[in-house]
């Protein structure tokens, strides 16, 4: 955005402790960690810590296909509210917590997986993408 002439801020907005570049705003970031970190530590997941590398993973993070489906939501979940909460910050000056993030992501895709789950009338109730998302996840 600096390349086109907007003028903001370089450092990090979300914790203004590094320059803001993408390995440092979804990875590096203390706000980006926890929201993505908790996703992660629940469900015992160790992802790449840099961009290319988790775009990768992502694409089969396991060979269970509900957590996969669900890492892969979770990621552009986390991408999305973090730009959003980035752009909060930036342009209305007003800021939320890892917490509160986590928390609409949560609320985001477990209204998502819900009707999924519906959809699969031959997974038994324990099997389910909503089962799954509130065993490891949520």
């Amino acid at each position: 955005m600096r390349r086109w002439g907007l003028s903001i801020p370089s450092d990090c907005v979300l914790c203004s402790g590094n320059a803001e570049f993408r390995e440092h705003l979804f990875f590096g970031c203390g706000v980006s960690f926890a929201v993505w970190g908790n996703f992660m530590f629940r469900a015992s997941l160790t992802p790449p810590l840099l961009f290319m590398d988790c775009l990768t993973w992502v694409l089969s993070p396991s060979r269970d296909p509900n957590i996969s489906l669900i890492i892969k939501l979770v990621f552009q979940a986390s991408i999305y509210f973090l730009w959003k909460e980035r752009n909060r910050r930036l342009h209305d000056h007003a800021s939320r917590s890892s917490t509160a993030i986590i928390k609409e992501i949560k609320v985001i895709l477990t209204a998502k997986l819900d009707p999924l789950s519906r959809r699969s009338e031959f997974d038994a109730p324990d099997n389910s993408l909503l089962s799954t998302w509130f065993r490891y996840f949520n």
